[in-house]
């Protein structure tokens, strides 16, 4: 056996170290998954404006083109510190942190992960305190609603915030702490939507979302530009899932339906649908499978979705909600292309899976509609997923 010394054993401990540290840099533990749907594990070496560059298990690494690239998710995400607050984007986008200012109608922001920012108070939807679920967005106001952790409102406009409280001026103009805030749904006016772009959602450990029209990233940084202007290289590190919006796919969850119709069957209740999550807040799951992207809705429900042409077919699965017992569950389930039923399924029960639904969009075609209606228990336990609702080039 021939024993290295000397110099030769310095290079060679340099080139193992060399190699340790390459394997360090290739950021394992993600999921890929491409336009076909197809999921597998990888490493994160990349990713360039034309391609993401991954590494298989044991194999080289190769670059799936943005055309084919969906989405990466890491497969084990550390929790991270997002600050006191959550603050809710117009456009869905979600920054932890915490409120540090307020200057010529614009929040000085403060988040642990993406850094200090200052944005447009026309631009927000609400401040809601970490832990609580911002639902009620959609509601056109013109005034600012603030919930407090006693169960109290109160009704104004905010003219100050910062990290020690708000000042909401209204009748008479009073100070709230911030520890005794819950949430402040901010006065907002319903717009058209925006036609939809082709961008980038990046998450992030802490729960932030943000949505931007590049992304580059290598072993050790991602670079995105954040809400309100800038450039900002993030640790990869705090990424937890990449996807890219109306590329290839355009997942439902992540487009704004022309329509939403909810109807009750005994009463004034409804079940508002969640985006990503069961009706009733939890993950979307069946068996041990869970997914990340669907709709959870209660019947009777009608989501309509504007169609405009830039892709050839929609595909889905569905299943009743497994989020708690539902033996009782029972509903009919359709899909209408503008006047035609194109899928319909009755007596839809629990503890089964639909195989892929794949339906052609003729060329012309306006409305995509998701139905579930009654079934034969009434509305009894009515829970439903849409999974994985996509359009497809």
């Amino acid at each position: 056996m021939r024993i290295i010394k000397g110099p030769a054993l310095r290079f060679a401990l340099c080139l193992l170290h060399s190699a340790f540290c390459a394997v360090l840099l290739a950021d394992t533990g993600w999921s890929l998954t491409t336009a076909d749907f197809k999921r597998q594990s990888v490493s994160l070496q990349a990713i360039t404006a034309e391609a993401v560059q991954v590494a298989p298990p044991g194999a080289p690494a190769v670059s799936i083109p943005m055309e084919q690239f969906l989405q990466l998710d890491r497969t084990r995400a550390a929790q991270a510190a997002g600050g006191s607050f959550l603050l809710v984007l117009a456009n869905g986008d979600r920054i932890g942190g915490s409120p540090t200012g307020f200057e010529n109608e614009q929040v000085a922001w403060s988040s642990p992960s993406v850094g200090p920012m200052k944005l447009s108070l026309k631009s927000l939807r609400a401040l809601v305190r970490a832990g609580q679920n911002p639902d009620g967005l959609d509601q056109p106001r013109t005034d600012d609603l603030v919930a407090l952790t006693n169960g109290d409102t109160a009704r104004g406009i905010i003219t100050d915030i910062g990290d020690k409280g708000i000042r909401l001026s209204g009748a008479a103009e009073i100070e709230i702490p911030m520890e005794s805030v819950k949430w402040i749904h901010f006065a907002v006016a319903v717009h058209p939507a925006a036609p939809p772009r082709r961008a980038f959602r990046v998450r992030l450990a802490d729960g932030s979302i943000l949505t931007v029209d590049h992304v580059t990233a290598n072993a050790e940084k991602i670079t995105v530009d954040v809400p309100g202007g800038g450039r900002r290289d993030l640790a990869l590190a705090s990424v937890v899932g990449i996807e890219q919006l109306n590329g290839p796919v355009s997942w439902l969850s992540s487009r704004t339906p022309l329509r939403v119709v909810q109807t009750p069957y005994f009463g004034d209740q409804t079940w508002p649908a969640r985006m990503d999550q069961t009706v009733g807040g939890k993950p979307l799951q069946f068996g041990s499978q869970i997914f990340a992207r669907g709709i959870g809705v209660h019947a009777y429900s009608r989501l309509d979705y504007p169609l405009d042409g830039s892709y050839s077919a929609f595909r889905t699965q569905y299943a009743i909600a497994e989020d708690d017992r539902r033996q009782f569950a029972d509903v009919t389930v359709r899909i209408w292309v503008d006047d035609q039923v194109v899928h319909e399924q009755a007596n839809v029960k629990a503890g089964v899976l639909s195989p892929v639904v794949a339906v052609p969009l003729p060329p012309g075609a306006k409305v995509l509609s998701l139905e579930v209606d009654y079934g034969q228990a009434n509305d009894t336990q009515d829970r439903f997923n849409w999974i994985e609702p996509a359009l497809v080039r």
